[in-house]
This record gives C-alpha cells, sequence and structure tokens, in this order.
C-alpha cells in the first residue's frame, strides 16, 4: 500500500500507485511500469486479461504482470513518472548515500533503478574525488 515505509518498497520513495506496484511486484517491476507508463492514464487488465503481447507482460515479465494484475486488476489510474524522474540530484545523492553504507553496488543499483555500472562509475568518481563526474 502507498502508506508502506520507504524501507519495505526497496528504499525508494514510490509516488502514487508505483507504491502499490511495488509492494505487490518488487521494485523493478514499478519502474518498468514507470518507465512505459509514467505519465499516462492507464488501464491494469485482470489476470484472465493477460497475454504474452500486453504491454504489462512484455515490461515486466509474467510473474509481475500477474501480481500487479491480482491487485490492480480492472483499474484504471494515472501511473506516476517515477520516483527519480527529472531528478539527477536525487539518483546521485541515493547513490552516494548507498555506497557510504557500504551496500553493494548491485544493491544499490537495484535500489535507485539505475545499472550496476551507473553506481561503478559513481563509485569510481568518488574515489578520485571529481565532483564534475557526477554532474
Amino acid at each position: 500500500m502507498a502508506g508502506y515505509p520507504p524501507e519495505s518498497l526497496g528504499g525508494v520513495e514510490w509516488p502514487g500507485i508505483l507504491a502499490d506496484i511495488a509492494d505487490a511486484a518488487g521494485p523493478m517491476a514499478a519502474l518498468r511500469v514507470a518507465e512505459v507508463r509514467g505519465g499516462l492514464l492507464t488501464y491494469f487488465p485482470a489476470v484472465d486479461r493477460l497475454h504474452d503481447n500486453h504491454w504489462l507482460v512484455r515490461a515486466c515479465g509474467w510473474a509481475a504482470a500477474q501480481a500487479i494484475a491480482r491487485r490492480m486488476g480492472g483499474s484504471r489510474d494515472d501511473v506516476p513518472l517515477g520516483p527519480f524522474a527529472g531528478n539527477r540530484a536525487a539518483v546521485r545523492r541515493a547513490i552516494r548515500e548507498g555506497l557510504a553504507a557500504g551496500l553493494p553496488g548491485q544493491e544499490i543499483a537495484r535500489r535507485v533503478g539505475v545499472t550496476a555500472r551507473t553506481v561503478r562509475n559513481h563509485k569510481r568518481a568518488l574515489d578520485r574525488n571529481d565532483q564534475y563526474q557526477l554532474l
């Protein structure tokens, strides 16, 4: 549910229905829905309406799509752009905080919604103390 503490949703504060999606199917599914349908009024089908070529299955895979459909099936909602949309500073801050906390790069990437390579690049820039590499 949307009122859950951020830690229970992959360490990210998910806006709107993305919190329900992250709770039902995981943070990566919420990111994929935000990438594919962010900013759009979106119909979420019931489980029996899913098929191989449905946008939800293509975006998240069968297991996540079924979990989302069980939670939200039959509803029409505006999908937010996502927790980091247009906010590169928030992404950089979240990566820095994860690194400072000693989290593994893959865990940081999963929580923040970036690739592990992005985290490695940020870590290298921080190790060199080169703040301009992070812009």
